[in-house]
Order: C-alpha cells, then sequence, then structure tokens
C-alpha cells in the first residue's frame, strides 16, 4: 500500500500553536520585566537643589525601593552614597531631606531617620578631595 499525497499529518499546526503561545508569553512578559525594573532598580530623584548663584546643583536620589541615598553634585560629578535608616519599611522620601545652603559653596544636607534621628552631609565646592562628605552639625 502506498502513500496518499492528499492527506496531512496530524501534527502539522502544533508547530504554529507552539509560536502563538510562546509569542503571547512573551508580549505578556514584557510589562512585568519594566515594572520590576522600574521599582527596584531605576534611579528615583528624590530631591534637586540649586545654590544661590546657580553654581551648584545637587541631586539626592535612591534606587528602587531602598534605604540607600545618592547624593551628586552635578556639576563636578561628585556622588556620595549612604544607608540611611528610616522607620521599618518606609522609604526615604523628600519630607525626610532638607537642603540648606550656607552659601554658594557649602551646603548642609539634612536626612530624618527613625526616632527622629538625623544624619549630615555637607557639600563644599572649596574642598579639595571630598566634595560630598558625611558631617556632624
Amino acid at each position: 500500500m502506498g502513500y496518499n499525497r492528499n492527506t496531512t499529518p496530524p501534527n502539522q499546526g502544533c508547530g504554529i500553536f507552539f509560536l502563538m503561545v510562546l509569542t503571547t508569553i512573551i508580549f505578556l512578559s514584557i510589562p512585568i520585566v519594566t515594572l520590576t525594573y522600574k521599582t527596584f532598580f531605576e534611579k528615583h530623584i528624590l530631591l534637586s537643589s540649586d545654590s544661590p548663584y546657580d553654581t551648584y546643583h545637587i541631586e539626592i536620589s535612591a534606587r528602587g525601593l531602598a534605604n540607600d541615598i545618592l547624593i551628586e553634585e552635578v556639576t563636578t560629578s561628585s556622588e556620595l552614597s549612604s544607608f540611611i535608616e528610616t522607620e521599618l519599611l518606609v522609604d526615604v522620601t523628600s519630607e525626610n531631606i532638607v537642603v540648606e545652603w550656607l552659601s554658594d559653596t557649602v551646603a548642609q544636607i539634612i536626612v530624618t531617620g527613625r526616632d527622629e534621628d538625623q544624619n549630615y552631609f555637607c557639600f563644599n565646592a572649596n574642598a579639595r578631595k571630598e566634595k560630598i562628605k558625611e558631617g556632624s552639625k
């Protein structure tokens, strides 16, 4: 008995169905991946401040949902990353941060944490090595 050329194999549509399912899974995973990236890895600017004569610009940001903040002076590319402890499961927000310019080249950054504990940082444009460093009041 010979092979009938008019009949098609019964599993011909399986490859097309597999590609359709694979494409659907990929399209549905794109929003989940982008949301995860934005939530945990994207840089969120909490506060930015300019010096009185607009010579220097300080940005305070956080990456994702973390208590690590990044203090960065954009003009000179100085940066300082620090761990700020806040209340349990509460992120550092812009309400917890105060930038106080003492002059055009010196700023004091105060971050309020748990139990009203305050962390002090100092930006000094005239400093030779570290323009932004942890300080005390």
